[in-house]
C-alpha cells in the first residue's frame, strides 16, 4: 500500500508523542527534540512531494512528445505507402504501353 509522505511524516509525530508520554519521564527538551524531528519529517515528505509532481510533469511532457512523434511517424508512413502505390500503378501503366 502506497502512503503519502505526509501521512507516514503524522504518524512518525504522533508515535513520538506517544512515545514521550509512554516513558512517563519525558522533558521538555526531549520533546522539543521530538517535535523537531517530526517537523523534519514534514519538511522531507513535502520536498518529496514536491519532486514526485515535478517528476510526473516531467512524465506527462515526455508522453505527449512521444505521441506526436507517434503521430509523425503513422503519418509518414501513410505518405510512404500512398506513393508507393502510385509508383506501382505507373509502372504498371508503363509495362502495358
Amino acid at each position: 500500500m502506497n502512503r503519502s509522505p505526509r501521512t507516514t511524516a503524522l504518524k512518525a509525530l504522533i508515535g513520538g508523542f506517544a512515545l514521550a508520554m509512554a516513558a512517563g519521564c519525558a522533558t521538555t527538551s526531549q520533546l522539543e527534540e521530538v517535535r523537531a524531528e517530526a517537523a523534519e519529517a514534514q519538511r522531507m515528505a513535502a520536498e518529496a512531494t514536491a519532486r514526485i509532481e515535478a517528476a510526473q510533469s516531467s512524465i506527462q511532457q515526455a508522453m505527449e512528445a512521444a505521441r506526436a512523434a507517434q503521430a509523425a511517424a503513422d503519418a509518414s508512413q501513410n505518405c510512404c505507402t500512398d506513393l508507393e502505390r502510385k509508383l506501382d500503378r505507373a509502372l504498371e501503366d508503363l509495362q502495358r504501353k
